[in-house]
């Protein structure tokens, strides 16, 4: 999982699930070691109220971390 974001990366918002650039987003959150980007405040909120339930369903593990195009294709 990488968490230094650059020019290639794209995370997911773990709330919607929409493409968040890192350089961009002033919403995120620390959570158990990770950093998490969001697409506004609202998605942070609800993160943050109960990180656990985001990032322990099946979907985390996908949406929750960076995921850099090209790689696993």
């Amino acid at each position: 999982m990488n968490t230094d974001a650059n020019d290639h990366d794209v995370w997911v918002d773990a709330v919607s699930h929409q493409a968040v650039d890192p350089a961009q987003s002033r919403d995120r959150s620390f959570y158990d070691g990770m950093m998490y980007h969001f697409v506004d405040g609202v998605n942070k909120g609800i993160f943050d109220s109960d990180p656990q339930l985001w990032v322990s369903t099946a979907h985390a593990s996908e949406t929750s971390s960076s995921l850099i195009p090209g790689e696993g294709e």
